[in-house]
């Protein structure tokens, strides 16, 4: 039995889960919380940091940032007790400017089996191994922002790839992830403002981006082409599935459905949010804004399906799982909503604290992060 279950329990490995899309196969999740109900552990983490948790087997790894950015470090908890179980810290006499909603600590690690990637701006991409020990780290020179450094970092078999879209001169990039070499770089001018974290979509790389949605072929880094019609201003990251990817944009921008290859399915103009990705879960594509305006639209078609209007400022992204849509304001407030064609809300849940961070899902409960502190939401292991 107990090899079943480990079986259905399912890693959260990047930024919004297994394959970016903030999907978990997961059931039996948490539906109501407070800040002391409900509760498997909750810990101080360090610092300041926008990232958000992810998981490989019994590990949590999150960033955080000291003295303005000029101390980043990689923290791994134990996702049991919460206890930490080692940090590494990577030291910047130079960090890029940046906002209180960013900070210096905004990308998402990533992990594998063998490793974790962190990107924490000037102070470069840092590589831990299973122990805490740092594997490599490749500076990528200076960033130039006044809204800080916030794309996370992809692992794609033994490349780790970054957008590293800024003020000077935008780029994208692939690194060797067993030594951080540089396989390839592609200059992306134009393209400044946008802090989307790119996705794998049929074997394309696909990044949304400051006017426009682009593909790339991960192994080269080669242009494959483009659907322009975005906002000048772009943060959420597209989403993949129905054989089509999903891109939004705002403030107050499109809405899309492409096939991989740019094809365009259906457009919508107006409505897209400023900072949060889109979630696709089973026929429903989920959009909310940062002023809480959630509408569910029908995947093949763009449809609107339902409307609601959640209480709150909204920046983390939402994610879904066992049947479930969960929704986080600033406040720290989420809403879980059961997924379907018609508007049901479960449960309303306080944590009493600003949260910024996208949640993460992993063994049956929800690990959130807020401004001071990370929670497991549910039963423990």
């Amino acid at each position: 039995m107990a090899l079943l279950v480990a079986l259905l329990l399912q890693d959260w490995p990047r930024w919004r889960g297994p394959d970016g899309a903030g999907v978990s196969a997961e059931t039996r999740l948490p539906e109501r919380w407070t800040s002391k109900d409900n509760i498997a552990w909750s810990v101080v983490v360090p610092g300041e940091g926008a990232s958000s948790p992810v998981t490989r087997g019994g590990d949590v790894f999150l960033t955080s940032a000291l003295e303005n950015g000029a101390r980043r470090t990689l923290w791994c908890l134990d996702l049991r007790t919460g206890a930490t179980r080692w940090s590494l810290e990577t030291k910047d006499p130079d960090p890029e400017r940046t906002s209180a909603l960013t900070g210096h600590a905004a990308p998402t690690p990533a992990a594998d089996a063998a490793r974790v990637v962190a990107f924490f701006g000037n102070a470069g991409v840092v590589c831990a191994g299973p122990s805490g020990e740092a594997l490599w780290r490749r500076p990528l020179g200076a960033f130039a922002s006044e809204l800080g450094i916030a794309s996370s970092p992809v692992l794609h078999g033994d490349l780790v790839l970054l957008v590293c879209d800024h003020d000077g001169a935008s780029f994208l990039a692939a690194l060797d992830a067993k030594t951080g070499e540089i396989r390839w770089r592609t200059a992306r001018p134009g393209l400044e403002r946008s802090w989307s974290t790119p996705i794998l979509a049929a074997g394309e790389l696909v990044v949304n981006a400051q006017d426009e949605l682009r593909g790339y072929d991960p192994a080269t880094g080669a242009a494959l082409w483009r659907v322009t019609g975005m906002s000048g201003w772009v943060t959420p990251s597209p989403v993949f599935g129905k054989g089509m990817i999903f891109a939004t944009s705002g403030k107050d921008g499109p809405t899309l459905a492409v096939r991989p290859g740019g094809a365009t399915v259906w457009r919508i103009e107006k409505g897209g949010p400023y900072v949060c990705s889109p979630l696709l879960y089973g026929d429903l594509l989920y959009v909310v804004d940062e002023a809480g305006r959630l509408v569910a639209r029908d995947a093949a078609t763009g449809a609107e399906v339902w409307r609601a209007r959640l209480k709150g400022k909204f920046t983390a992204s939402p994610v879904a799982g066992d049947g479930k849509v969960y929704l986080t304001s600033e406040e720290g407030r989420t809403f879980v909503l059961r997924a379907g064609r018609t508007f049901e809300l479960l449960a309303e849940n306080p944590l009493d604290e600003e949260v910024l961070a996208s949640a993460a899902i992993a063994r049956r409960s929800l690990l959130l992060r807020t401004r001071t502190r990370l929670y497991r939401v549910g039963a423990a292991d």
